[in-house]
């Protein structure tokens, strides 16, 4: 790898844990170049503010669960499978971000937490409209359901839970608040059979 990226992925990894559990507010180019004994100079070099920073720290997240995502849809594996390690996924993947840190990206990065937004409401609806579709061919998902109103449903629930300020004021995390959702939607419209399959899964 060249020099040139090997110092990014340092600022990279120095920064993306910590502004991940304690937000970034509070922590300065200063306190970041001197941490990792480097000038801030240099972290201009790579980053135009701590702004950008945050910018690129959450495209590549964003871009991991994306990967992730198409990995698991696009598999061979059943459309109850498939659910089941989503959401093992998502809750993995948003067990690491703290109120904190979404409570600075809306108040200081509102664009970014626009695209934030935007990128959980297309990639939910791309995994509820796939694993409806394959669930039903596979006798999995129940064929009566209405799969607007049940989207739309999910949608507005992980809506509401992912505000921060919700967040801060309650004793669960993002990880558990988005795992008990998915799994009370998608319990209910699973089939007798598909929730044999999920019940198993989940106790694997």
């Amino acid at each position: 790898m060249p020099e040139n990226e090997i110092i990014k992925e340092r600022i990279f990894s120095a920064c993306q844990d910590r502004f991940f559990k304690e937000g970034f507010a509070r922590i300065s180019v200063d306190e970041i170049a001197t941490n990792l004994a480097m000038s801030k100079k240099t972290f201009y070099k790579y980053f135009s503010s701590k702004e950008d920073l945050v910018q690129q720290i959450m495209e590549r997240f964003t871009g991991g669960i994306r990967g992730n995502i198409e990995r698991i849809l696009f598999s061979d594996k059943s459309a109850v499978e498939k659910l089941s390690e989503i959401i093992t996924m998502l809750g993995t993947n948003t067990g690491r971000l703290t109120p904190a840190f979404g409570q600075d990206i809306q108040r200081r990065l509102p664009q970014l937490w626009k695209y934030i937004e935007e990128f959980r409401r297309q990639r939910i609806s791309e995994v509820i409209t796939r694993l409806i579709s394959q669930g039903v061919d596979e006798g999995t998902m129940r064929p009566d359901m209405n799969k607007r109103v049940f989207l739309l449903c999910v949608l507005n629930a992980i809506d509401r839970i992912m505000q921060p300020y919700v967040l801060a004021n309650e004793s669960f995390s993002l990880a558990e608040a988005v795992k008990e959702i998915m799994n009370i939607f998608f319990r209910g419209g699973l089939t007798a059979k598909g929730r044999d399959q999920f019940e198993r899964l989940q106790r694997e």
